[in-house]
């Protein structure tokens, strides 16, 4: 798995893609996956498997990417709020995408911005109008050379957008029509979805706006406590990963054949419902909806049965938390399973529901950075229970989903 290499801050282990005779590899697929030729990671059959250390390296990922941007942040902010930007838009695709819809929670409760998210292509596509005098555009690309996202980066440079890159690779396409770039540690993925690039790069997000917060709005909170809260995330997530590896084997287990997945967050953690879902959607294949509070109530009510899981994302401290504890009293009143992940303080959702990950945290923002673990951890281990599934690959080792995902992202496209 991962811990078989050495991680370097900013760099991959190679370019995506295949090398050498391309259709053989394809036809070859099942017998070495092309996830792993396309990545340069050896091929895993069994638990662990490359995405488990993948996991399981997001703490040191995260010391070490406060580390790498400790006077990189504090500076970033003072350049935005002098050059009076009010709002930001960041777009990406996939996790990219969540990682922007979650930060976008601490832009408005912290720094007090206007925030929103946009898929790359959409905006490619659409050309959404932004006001880019007081919009900063935040461009989100682990790999930094996703070519959509660098399609989107390089539409906003030529509208004359003030640009900021998020990525995991120093000096990648990205970085290059940006006019600031943030690097976050964590090296490369070794298997085939993101994990550590969501986790890393969301913390510098709510980091920034925190910094930016402390400037605009010094009497708002108590800065210090929250920095000092953000910072322990990482031995926070540490102390957590072998009982939250443990109860999500077990209960991937006991849902490993539900029909689907609705996952419920509210705020910030909308964005965390819908990368929730991203990774049971790539890894266990499980089909999986993220909603709101709202969205469920007015509409997914007939979708909460005994073969649905209801997984729902409620921090003590969420503006929501009532509404989110309306879909507990639901999932319990129509007898259908459910999962909460909530504070450790927690007691009237977790009396509604079946099971519980409790977090030591309460603020929605910080908790959503602990949360994606049993939301990794979850669909990880789902893809395990039901014994046919390699959970790096997105079937990419079944010949024909080979042939799609060389023909969608051939070499140096990711």
């Amino acid at each position: 798995m991962s811990s078989d290499y050495r991680r370097e801050a900013g760099k991959r282990i190679k370019s995506w893609g295949l090398e050498g005779d391309v259709q053989r590899q394809i036809e070859g697929t099942g017998e070495y996956p092309i996830m792993y030729r396309a990545l340069g990671t050896q091929p895993r059959t069994e638990h662990p498997f490359n995405l488990y250390g993948d996991i399981h390296s997001q703490p040191q990922a995260l010391r070490d990417t406060f580390a790498l941007n400790k006077e990189a942040i504090p500076a970033l902010a003072h350049k935005l709020v002098e050059r009076g930007f009010h709002a930001m838009v960041g777009h990406g695709l996939g996790t990219s995408q969540f990682v922007a819809q979650t930060a976008a929670g601490a832009f408005w409760a912290w720094a007090g911005w206007d925030a929103r998210d946009l898929d790359s292509l959409e905006y490619v596509n659409f050309g959404h109008p932004i006001d880019f005098e007081r919009t900063v555009f935040f461009s989100y690309s682990g790999s930094g050379s996703t070519v959509d996202s660098n399609r989107a980066a390089q539409k906003a440079k030529e509208l004359g957008a003030y640009q900021v890159a998020f990525t995991s690779v120093a000096d990648s396409p990205i970085t290059r029509k940006c006019d600031e770039s943030i690097v976050c540690a964590g090296g490369f993925d070794t298997g085939g979805s993101d994990t550590f690039h969501y986790t890393t790069r969301l913390a510098v997000s709510v980091w920034l706006a925190l910094e930016i917060g402390a400037l605009t709005r010094p009497d708002e909170r108590n800065w210090d406590d929250l920095r000092q809260r953000l910072f322990a995330l990482p031995d926070k997530m540490a102390d957590m990963f072998n009982w939250v590896s443990e109860r999500s084997r077990i209960l991937a287990a006991r849902y490993r054949d539900v029909r689907s997945v609705i996952v419920v967050g509210a705020g910030a953690n909308e964005g965390t419902a819908e990368e929730i879902a991203l990774k049971y959607d790539e890894m266990s294949h499980i089909p999986t909806k993220a909603m709101c509070p709202g969205r469920h109530i007015h509409g997914a009510l007939g979708l909460t049965t005994h073969d649905i899981l209801t997984i729902i994302v409620a921090p003590l401290e969420d503006p929501a938390y009532d509404a989110l504890r309306d879909i507990a009293q639901v999932t319990m009143m129509l007898k259908s399973p459910s999962i909460a992940i909530i504070s450790e303080e927690d007691e009237a959702v977790a009396e509604q529901v079946d099971d519980v990950f409790r977090l030591p945290e309460t603020d929605p923002i910080l908790f959503s950075i602990l949360s994606i673990l049993p939301g990794q951890l979850l669909p990880y281990w789902g893809a395990i229970a039901q014994g046919d599934i390699n959970p790096d690959c997105q079937r990419a080792n079944i010949a024909r989903y080979a042939k799609v995902w060389n023909w969608l992202f051939p070499k140096d496209t990711h």
